[in-house]
């Protein structure tokens, strides 16, 4: 019996970034009833790169032409049912560290229990599909893994746009990249929930869905697009030149579709200038983050307060190195002297200079916060600062730090 090597169907490889996973793979029409045929911790988080047809056993070369990170299609024909060839087929493919095995049910394929325990141990989830043939399937995950690659191109060129402020060239360049147009913008970013197994790309398409659903609606939106930033989904609505009655309404149904989307974590932007699209990015960005922290399904900029500033703070690197400044000089004082003037710093700012309530927090007499108070001014040159002054500084030292979970 002649066999003619095996199928490799090849991309290459572009860098990292954003990366099709299992999930989105498995999440196309041509899966049908896909089913995990064991156990496998992580299988639907597990990075597709490329695509491979396993046709033939692993007698020429133990299957080396494969590489990690290849969804394997087959449906085991060529071992003509023999259970014997099935098994050493499968192991070797295991073996491999691809990024996962999925097998047509043509054939009824025999999976052993060695297969099922070596899928498990490895890592390496194996599925049994029902579905389209492997053409199909190849050439819809390809399709998925390019579409990918152009998200990533979009992605960095979104990076680049954020790194200075250009009106002219913000209008143009997100025009260019999601096809913007209008007067006003409003920006969605949503996130996944954690531990959700979902398909990113399924949730990206089913967010498009909706704010298509709603520009047809609603006369007063112009456009509506939906691409990747890392790992969140971008969504750029905007607004014509029509009455603010009418803007508000069209922004409200906007959000209340968003709202719908149970498996996301969603910031909302205000409406900004196209021209200040840069701003809208990392208003909904600073929201999503939010909500992903607090578990809530939707958090507007507006909705911030006092977390609104730390994140503008965090995107200011000068301002971050002067936080970073002060707090390293608290921090090494205290490795030196075996003190916790840092700790006591965050309670001052956290009860708003309460020396009582900061003692109770530290389990210290008042007069220890108080002395630790005056030794923070000492070590940070201010000897002489007025009580409530010092802690409006403290308040600025921390301010990036506000929306984190303490030590």
């Amino acid at each position: 019996m002649r066999y003619h090597g095996t199928r490799r169907i090849f991309l290459e490889d572009s860098g990292g970034g954003p990366v099709v996973t299992v999930a989105d793979i498995i999440a196309l029409p041509a899966f049908e009833n896909v089913e995990l045929a064991a156990p496998c911790e992580g299988a639907e988080r597990r990075e597709v790169r490329n695509v491979g047809i396993l046709d033939c056993p692993p007698d020429y070369n133990e299957y080396s032409v494969y590489k990690s990170g290849e969804l394997i299609l087959t449906n085991l024909g060529f071992a003509f049912g023999n259970p014997g060839m099935a098994e050493k087929s499968l192991l070797a493919m295991l073996r491999r560290d691809v990024a996962a095995i999925a097998i047509k049910t043509v054939y009824e394929p025999p999976i052993s229990d060695a297969v099922r325990a070596e899928s498990t141990a490895r890592g390496v989830p194996l599925y049994v599909y029902d579905g389209a043939y492997h053409e199909t399937v190849a050439y819809q995950s390809l399709d998925l893994i390019r579409r990918d690659r152009e998200e990533l191109d979009k992605g960095k060129a979104l990076d680049e746009l954020l790194t200075t402020h250009d009106g002219d060239r913000m209008r143009t360049k997100l025009s260019a990249l999601v096809g913007v147009t209008g007067s006003t913008l409003q920006c969605f970013a949503f996130a996944l929930r954690a531990g959700d197994t979902c398909s990113f790309y399924a949730m990206l398409d089913a967010v498009s869905a909706v704010l298509a659903s709603a520009k047809e609606a609603c006369a007063a939106i112009e456009s509506a697009r939906v691409c990747r930033y890392h790992e969140h989904i971008l969504a750029f609505v905007s607004y014509g030149s029509v009455a603010e009655s009418e803007r508000a309404a069209a922004e409200q149904r906007c959000v209340s579709l968003a709202s719908a989307e149970g498996s996301l974590h969603a910031g909302v932007s205000e409406p900004v200038l196209l021209s200040d699209g840069d701003l809208g990015i990392r208003q909904a960005l600073a929201a999503a983050g939010a909500a992903k922290r607090h578990g809530e399904h939707l958090v507007r900029f507006s909705g911030l307060h006092l977390s609104a500033f730390a994140s503008a703070a965090q995107a200011d690197r000068l301002f971050m190195s002067a936080s970073a400044l002060y707090r390293s000089m608290l921090a090494g004082y205290d490795e030196e002297h075996g003190t916790e003037l840092l700790r006591t710093a965050e309670a001052l700012v956290d009860h708003h200079g309460d020396v009582k309530s900061i003692a109770e927090e530290l389990h210290q007499h008042p007069n220890t916060v108080r002395y630790r108070m005056r030794k923070m001014k000492a070590v940070l040159g201010v000897p002489h600062e007025d009580d409530k002054l010092f802690i409006r500084l403290l308040g600025l030292v921390f301010l990036p730090e506000l929306d984190a979970p303490r030590r």
